[in-house]
């Protein structure tokens, strides 16, 4: 099978070589190795964007075609057409495109694909991410229209296509729309990503792990707040947080680091950076305690698996698939999302009761064994 694949994330190449991020680049050398060829169709990266680009694609099948440098949301639906027509004559001999969602430009494939059957991959919802919006300028209120307006345009090329999903949740929503519908769960994971410990939260120092997107909507502030009613209470505990933000000026990291300050907890918080799938992001796990997610919304973050694979205890809010794949008490700690207390309350639990932190552990890590790339 020749396959194309196409994501907003960009890419840049240096020496030959294509790079792109860890997180999706294990991923699409993955994919090659099922195949007998692999177009990607993917944005050069900007030169303040190559940190995040920390993967070099190894697999000799892979092609890049050059969509350009990613531009604003907004302009690439405007421009849809000059983007992607050309581009898209270049993958006619292709059997199928997977086009990951959402995305700005998903909509717009079938357009352009007369010969190559389009399969859409949907790991997440604009239209569920939009309601937790704050609404209070005129560009935050011109965001939320254009992404209600995308997600009716990609909700009518749904109904005619072939998708994929990746947590019960999105399935449970799309099922009645789309033409076929299957459960393919995005992981980063391989069998030597795997290390298991019988248990932790050992010494009198906490360490609290989050990683990800940098971003109001994953419950940072709240977690802060936490922190520091936690630190009353007499408990040590340290936050590492392992990601990045999008915006290159950091606004929301300088506004926790304020927050931090307010909170008297500067010295019990760490911002680490971009760190890469794999080795590094790996050690953070080994070295964790806990990780915790409190996230306003979520499809189901690839994360939750990488801390499960490294025998790390899992708080999680009920929110988005996460409900739909675990079990409160069974293999995480389940919270409310925006509650303060509510993760108090579960780093309390984990601290308290060694049994079931040993428990959460080894479900967790058998849970993971079962989501590795190999298997998807």
């Amino acid at each position: 099978m020749k396959l194309a694949f196409y994501y907003h994330i960009p890419v840049y190449c240096r020496e030959g070589k294509v790079y792109l991020p860890s997180y999706l680049g294990v991923f699409i050398d993955s994919l090659a190795s099922e195949v007998s060829a692999l177009y990607i169709l993917m944005h050069e990266a900007a030169k303040i964007e190559y940190v995040q680009c920390d993967y070099a694609l190894h697999s000799s099948n892979i092609h890049w075609i050059n969509l350009g440098l990613k531009t604003p949301a907004w302009h690439r639906a405007i421009f849809y057409k000059k983007i992607l027509k050309a581009k898209l004559k270049l993958i006619d001999e292709c059997d199928c495109i997977i086009v990951r969602s959402p995305s700005p430009l998903a909509p717009y494939f079938r357009q352009y694909c007369s010969n190559v059957k389009v399969f859409f991959l949907i790991v997440g919802d604009y239209l569920e991410g939009s309601g937790h919006m704050t609404r209070k300028t005129f560009r935050d209120k011109m965001i939320y229209l254009f992404l209600k307006y995308n997600d009716f345009l990609f909700r009518r090329q749904i109904k005619r296509t072939d998708i994929m999903v990746n947590s019960p949740a999105l399935y449970n929503k799309y099922r009645v729309f789309a033409k076929s519908i299957n459960l393919i769960k995005t992981t980063t994971l391989s069998q030597h990503d795997f290390s298991f410990r019988k248990d932790t939260c050992r010494d009198s120092r906490i360490k609290l792990l989050f990683t990800g997107r940098i971003d109001p909507a994953k419950g940072l502030s709240e977690l802060f707040e936490a922190i520091s009613i936690l630190g009353t209470m007499g408990k040590n505990i340290e936050l590492d947080i392992a990601g990045w933000e999008l915006d290159k000026t950091k606004p929301f990291e300088r506004q926790l680091t304020k927050l931090a300050s307010k909170l008297d907890i500067d010295d019990r918080v760490r911002f680490h950076g971009f760190k890469s799938v794999g080795g590094d992001l790996n050690q953070m796990y080994r070295n964790a305690d806990i990780y915790i997610l409190p996230s306003y919304h979520e499809g189901f973050p690839r994360t939750i698996w990488e801390a499960m694979a490294n025998s790390v205890p899992v708080i999680v809010s009920n929110v988005g698939g996460i409900p739909d794949q675990l079990t409160h008490l069974i293999d995480c700690i389940m919270i409310k999302s925006k509650d303060v207390n509510a993760i108090v309350d579960g780093v309390l639990i984990l601290l308290d009761d060694s049994a079931l932190r040993q428990l959460l552990i080894r479900n967790g890590y058998e849970r993971a064994k079962v989501n590795t790339l190999e298997i998807q």
